[in-house]
């Protein structure tokens, strides 16, 4: 009965922990905040995580203690769920959680019909990093401000 007990409760634990793992990856798969038509998409990784063709490419350095982060701006078309590759001014910066505070110097790489906007940054083994950037479409006149908090891992 005791086995029966333990089998049961594992086998509980195994499927709950499946489908949290499942709604976390669902929850962390697409970053980004929307203003009226527009769309901020972001993502933020260890470099050494890229394909190195991919790095050498866009010059960006592969570390196990470098930062790489990627911000696209959208706008909706009148087709449903297409979304318009736009480029704009980024800036933004980035604080420890003891306050020390980073600026980040964004690059524009273009590809056929997307634009993004990339910086490159040295961190700290776990840090939690609080990330503020200013997004301005090209030919809008409003910023955007969008922040998020990211850890990054070596």
């Amino acid at each position: 009965m005791k086995k029966m007990m333990i089998r049961s409760l594992c086998s509980a634990l195994i499927a709950w922990s499946a489908a949290f793992s499942l709604l976390v990856q669902a929850d962390s798969g697409e970053q980004k905040q929307v203003f009226g038509d527009y769309e901020v998409h972001y993502m933020g990784l260890n470099s050494s995580f890229l394909q190195p063709e991919v790095a050498e490419a866009y010059g960006i350095p592969r570390s196990r203690s470098m930062g790489y982060l990627s911000i696209s701006i959208l706008k909706k078309t009148d087709q449903p769920d297409v979304l318009e590759s736009l480029t704009g001014k980024v800036s933004g910066d980035m604080k420890n959680l003891i306050g020390q505070k980073k600026e980040l110097q964004f690059k524009e790489i273009k590809e056929r019909d997307a634009v993004y906007y990339i910086s490159t940054f040295r961190f700290d083994e776990e840090d939690v990093y609080k990330i503020t950037v200013q997004v301005s479409p090209e030919g809008e006149s409003r910023t955007f401000d969008v922040k998020f908090d990211q850890r990054f891992y070596d």
